[in-house]
């Protein structure tokens, strides 16, 4: 009678570690169920062979997670997972090993554009429409639209640029345009404009994002959580320095910002940490280390009419770079309330949607 009774104890003994185990990857993530897995293998030992058939395969309306799993290797498409499509958990073999790459840029007259706009819907389509955007969209790596997405140990890149950087456009390596997406561990690559974080609410986690020209710009309101950012700007090149951000916002009353929450600023080039799109744009970088990439007056108003209106901050920052000695005037100093407002989960999750995700045990 004693070994059931022990094999029952180790049992739960093995579940209490690997829900410790998942707090200490990310405390904000539970065991929730995934209904199935799919694979995708390039060499043909999966379900499938790309990683779009595999997104076809989920069904429309579907409302229980599906991962699909993305095996090692360099997967050259374009990836769209439309609004019809939730519950999807894009699992690859780390972000080493696992590539999505194109290299379409605003010119080239490839991409679905029309789907974006279409799918996204309300006023920030009407509102792209008008100011001509949908180009750079257009050339998206990967896009989604879906609501309650999950990317882990992927890379995601536009090549684009790579290799010369004298006359750039253009060229997006991912558009996150549903709420409620949460990215793991991933990688996005390009030089201008190369992580679209477009609208909704947004977690990245432990990323990497590598840019030149407001490599990371949109409207939405997102957490980006000890995540590394490097500049790619050349280190001797007549271009002025580059943008790390570009938000905007609709309206004063609009949800949005892009808070980066400890991690790096570093690379190569100079950099100013970001750009207003429009006077509501909200940028917060919070604990974050910065090397010398960083120019010194940190921010520029672009198309913004007015100053008073930004929300531009930096709180706690350390590294050469954060010398805000010479910073513009208009940089805003936040109260300990107003910054916890910010850096605090609830700023994108009031509702607990980031504990009611998946973690996938023995999967990169």
């Amino acid at each position: 009678m004693q070994q059931p009774r022990r094999r029952r104890r180790l049992l739960l003994l093995l579940l209490l570690l690997l829900v410790a185990a998942a707090s200490v990857v990310s405390p904000c993530l539970s065991l929730a169920p995934v209904s199935r897995t799919v694979t995708v293998d390039q060499q043909g030992g999966g379900d499938f062979r790309s990683v779009q058939a595999a997104v076809d395969s989920v069904a429309d309306g579907n409302l229980q997670w599906v991962r699909i799993h993305v095996k090692a290797g360099i997967y050259r498409e374009k990836v769209m997972i439309p609004k019809e499509k939730p519950y999807i958990l894009l699992q690859g073999d780390g972000s080493w090993n696992t590539e999505i790459t194109s290299d379409g840029h605003a010119f080239s007259g490839s991409g679905s554009g029309s789907r974006i706009l279409s799918g996204n819907g309300g006023n920030v389509g009407e509102h792209l429409k008008m100011d001509g955007h949908s180009a750079t969209f257009n050339t998206s790596t990967f896009i989604v639209l879906a609501d309650d997405f999950i990317a882990r140990g992927i890379s995601f890149r536009n090549m684009y640029n790579a290799y010369s950087k004298s006359i750039p456009h253009q060229a997006v390596a991912a558009l996150v345009g549903g709420d409620r997406s949460a990215f793991y561990d991933c990688d996005f690559y390009g030089f201008q404009d190369t992580l679209c974080d477009f609208t909704g609410r947004h977690y990245f986690h432990r990323c990497s994002i590598k840019g030149g020209i407001d490599f990371v710009f949109g409207y939405g309101q997102s957490i980006y959580d000890n995540c590394t950012l490097l500049s790619n700007m050349p280190p001797r090149t007549k271009l002025q320095p580059g943008w790390v951000t570009a938000h905007r916002r609709l309206t004063a009353d609009s949800p949005g910002g892009l808070v980066f929450k400890g991690g790096s600023l570093q690379g190569t080039g100079r950099v100013f940490l970001g750009r207003a799109w429009n006077e509501f744009a909200t940028v917060v970088f919070y604990q974050v280390s910065m090397s010398n990439v960083v120019v010194p007056q940190g921010w520029q108003s672009w198309d913004s009419p007015a100053l008073s209106s930004i929300t531009f901050a930096e709180v706690g920052c350390e590294g050469p770079g954060a010398n805000k000695a010479g910073r513009v005037a208009w940089e805003k100093n936040l109260s300990d309330e107003q910054v916890q407002s910010f850096v605090d989960l609830s700023f994108i999750d009031k509702e607990g949607w980031l504990s009611n995700q998946p973690w996938s045990v023995g999967v990169a």
